[in-house]
């Protein structure tokens, strides 16, 4: 099974979008899975159940911050814009592809259909976090 099909697995059995995408990266950038399943908690139906932004895409930003920051807290930002950088491409490309970022729109932004379904909006997040992010 594949990255974005273990994903969207994950999400079948409760994890939220951004759970299921970051947690399928946990070796890669070593971090025990059940840290970034409590990590991502909050990121739910668009972040605490707003119908913000996706969740799935905001779980592919945050591995983007786990492979390029430095962690340096005493140096701060030294690494952010490269993360920023690679973060914007992937909604950039996320919304090429699901047609919205925004949770709500994605949902309903159809004509009250919606444009991609949740286990969609998994596989092409965690799709760009290979892509982009070469994991």
């Amino acid at each position: 099974m594949d990255k974005a099909e273990l994903a969207v697995a994950k999400h079948r059995n409760g994890y939220n979008c951004c759970q299921a995408v970051a947690c399928v990266f946990a070796d890669e950038v070593g971090i025990d899975e059940s840290l970034l399943y409590r990590m991502g908690e909050g990121f739910g139906a668009g972040m605490g159940t707003t119908q913000g932004v996706c969740g799935a895409i905001s779980g592919a930003a945050m591995i983007a911050g786990l492979v390029h920051s430095d962690g340096n807290t005493e140096m701060a930002g030294q690494t952010k814009a490269k993360t920023t950088r690679i973060a914007g491409i992937m909604q950039k490309k996320f919304v090429e592809q699901a047609k919205a970022l925004i949770c709500k729109d994605i949902k309903t932004g159809n004509g009250g259909k919606a444009y991609t379904s949740c286990a969609d909006c998994i596989r092409i997040a965690t799709r760009l976090v290979e892509e982009e992010l070469g994991l």
